[in-house]
């Protein structure tokens, strides 16, 4: 999840206080925590928010830009990896959308305070994508929920293995995912932002 993400110390392009869906009256899919006693988490509808979660994944690709490996050595992966972010944006709503992806947003009133997605790596196996919090919604009490909800979405929709990535700059993300039973696994894309770690876990069974 190498991205300005979850209880991430980089600072990140995305404001999402700024962004306004144009149906945050959509019901709900889950409450969230106590202490945000007007938030709701609800799935994205492509029909009106495509142009909104376009915007912030291309915040996204834009991070990954400026953060990417300097090195000649790694150009060839570099590329090929933002080649690969751009194809998904192109694609939109992709692999995002259904049957296999999901974009799920987490309002407090009627503001974003969180994104976070998931896509189909293989049969079986999902990917979580694009993960945000704001950063006056991060830490443990709000970002393990969240990420909970993504793992009980990516049960429904049928994946038995959950796959992300992060920096090794993101030592909080890092320790999270350790938290939540994910393990190191070798790079299952070419990242473009050099040291990216990989991990992976089962979530059903």
């Amino acid at each position: 999840m190498s991205r300005p993400d979850l209880e991430g110390r980089d600072a990140s392009p995305l404001h999402l206080a700024r962004v306004r869906f144009s149906d945050p009256m959509a019901p709900p899919t889950t409450t969230a925590h106590a202490g945000m006693p007007q938030a709701r988490l609800r799935r994205v509808q492509w029909s009106t928010d495509l142009g909104t979660v376009r915007r912030l994944f291309e915040g996204y690709r834009q991070w990954i830009a400026d953060h990417r490996d300097p090195a000649p050595s790694s150009q060839p992966r570099v590329e090929s990896g933002l080649a690969e972010v751009d194809r998904l944006l192109r694609e939109l709503p992709g692999a995002y959308g259904p049957p296999r992806g999901e974009v799920l947003l987490w309002f407090d009133g009627d503001e974003v305070v969180a994104c976070g997605a998931l896509r189909e790596l293989a049969p079986g196996i999902g990917e979580i994508k694009r993960v945000y919090v704001r950063p006056d919604f991060r830490g443990k009490t709000f970002g393990h929920p969240f990420v909970r909800a993504l793992m009980d979405r990516a049960r429904e929709l049928g994946y038995e293995v959950l796959r992300a990535d992060t920096l090794p700059s993101m030592t909080a993300a890092i320790e999270f995912y350790r938290e939540l039973g994910f393990r190191p696994v070798p790079a299952y894309w070419p990242h473009p932002v050099a040291g990216a770690l990989f991990f992976e876990r089962r979530i059903v069974g």
